[in-house]
């Protein structure tokens, strides 16, 4: 058996690179996640509340200004036929420079707007950290796309890991030293700083140079039309609820809320490098409507990850107060609750992740970016009223109410492309609505705390 298992691995035809990319991202994403815990609470220890409060919002600006200004130029590389040409790269990487200085300015033009709105005037500071973190970022080598368009994932991993591993050793050492929210920002540009560094160093590939070809960067243009509208609006379905909820919970209350995201965006923050790193790939070189062979292929290889991703959320609801009280000190156990309810509010995210992507691995990003438009625009509405009438627990149950309103159109989309899997999501819609009334039933206590927690 270990025998057939090694052959697997080891071989180098697409199933043997599924198979190790799947080990890699699950290896890889599993160490990154303890580092992050580890980090987060011995830091727990040095800082207040408060300074996670205003870090989450900078994480959400940070995020906010890479996914709305994207062009998708590392989703262009991994489907283009030109995706192993020198000079189609380097006027990608050339082009993504250009975004990141522009960025970089546009969070210092509104870095004091900002520290208005949250009345907050450290914010303002806290801003120049975050253009400097992504005119970095712009600086990093196109080779990280290319080993995802090979599905080639070893030296990707080790290169996540050790530029994580930088970033807390410095905030560790800072947050003793300076007990100030200052130490988790410095960790942050480290981080992508010496990803970008080593981004150039430790994967195999063309060496980064200024180009700019009229042909590719019309190609770029063509292809990322549209997903410049539509990455942004993924960060609004994706943050939506915390993007409301950093003006209408006070930083400490903000800042229990991301430790109980923390641990319930597990599930589905490996569920999405899985989909970027595997599925995305298959649907393009393997489309479903190519073969029932393809077809088998994909739905095997989704009933995996859901099923995966699926258990470790529901560990998270059984288990969510006792694991913030066994783990952190007294004054973050509010968190607890929080997590037990966000679990079962994630839960149908992960039936329908990914079968978006099969429009843009037809190139229909077009059609793509309609439905996130439609998509951001339920959600955003449905979480802005629950959080204006009920508050957090309101904002809770929008999220869910979203994907099933939303689940419908989905399917008419992608049914011409043969990709709906309708066994898969009727098995784990059932599953969620079981494991919903198992949490909540032996975690009655941590509804009725979400249903009363007060607004700023």
């Amino acid at each position: 058996m270990l025998g057939v298992i090694r052959t697997k691995l080891s071989g180098d035809g697409l199933g043997a690179r599924v198979m190790r990319g799947s080990a890699l991202t699950f290896m890889g994403f599993g160490t990154s996640q303890f580092l992050r815990l580890g980090s987060n609470l011995i830091v727990t220890r040095l800082l207040f509340p408060e300074a996670f409060g205003l870090m989450a919002i900078m994480t959400l600006f940070l995020t906010g200004l890479q996914m709305v200004s994207d062009i998708g130029l590392t989703t262009g590389i991994v489907r283009s036929k030109r995706g192993d040409d020198p000079v189609f790269l380097n006027t990608c990487w050339t082009l993504q420079i250009i975004r990141g200085v522009l960025l970089a300015a546009i969070c210092c033009i509104i870095a004091g707007p900002v520290a208005r709105f949250y009345g907050e005037p450290i914010l303002h500071e806290l801003m120049y950290g975050v253009a400097f973190t992504v005119f970095v970022m712009g600086l990093r080598s196109t080779r990280i796309a290319t080993a995802t368009r090979k599905i080639l994932l070893g030296r990707l991993t080790l290169l996540d890991l050790g530029s994580q591993v930088l970033s807390i050793l410095s905030m560790i050492v800072l947050a003793m030293i300076w007990e100030s929210v200052w130490a988790l920002m410095i960790g942050m540009i480290v981080a992508n700083m010496s990803k970008a560094v080593l981004s150039h160093v430790m994967l195999p590939g063309h060496p980064s140079r200024l180009t700019l070809e009229r042909a590719a960067v019309l190609e770029q243009y063509h292809f990322g039309k549209y997903l410049f509208v539509s990455s942004g609006l993924t960060f609004v379905i994706d943050n939506g609820d915390r993007i409301l909820l950093s003006k209408f919970l006070s930083l400490s209350s903000l800042a229990f809320y991301n430790i109980a995201y923390f641990f319930a965006s597990v599930p589905l923050i490996l569920m999405g490098n899985f989909v970027n790193r595997i599925v995305y790939p298959l649907y393009s070189a393997h489309p479903p409507a190519e073969s029932e062979a393809n077809r088998r292929a994909i739905s095997k290889t989704r009933f995996a990850l859901t099923g995966g991703m699926f258990t470790l959320l529901f560990g998270f609801g059984l288990l969510g107060q006792w694991l913030i009280e066994l783990l952190y000190t007294e004054n973050y156990w509010q968190a607890g609750p929080i997590l037990v309810a966000l679990t079962v509010s994630l839960m149908p995210n992960l039936i329908v992740q990914g079968y978006a992507f099969v429009l843009l691995a037809n190139g229909k990003s077009g059609t793509y970016t309609g439905f996130q438009l439609f998509r951001a625009v339920l959600q955003t509405t449905l979480l802005t009223i629950g959080l204006m009438q009920y508050g957090l627990i309101g904002a809770l149950v929008a999220q869910p109410v979203a994907v099933l309103l939303t689940y419908p159109v989905l399917v008419y989309l992608i049914r011409p492309y043969k990709a709906e899997d309708p066994l898969h999501d009727i098995v784990f819609t059932v599953l969620t609505l079981l494991s919903a009334g198992i949490v909540f039933w032996l975690n009655g206590d941590a509804l009725s705390y979400v249903i009363n927690v007060s607004m700023s």
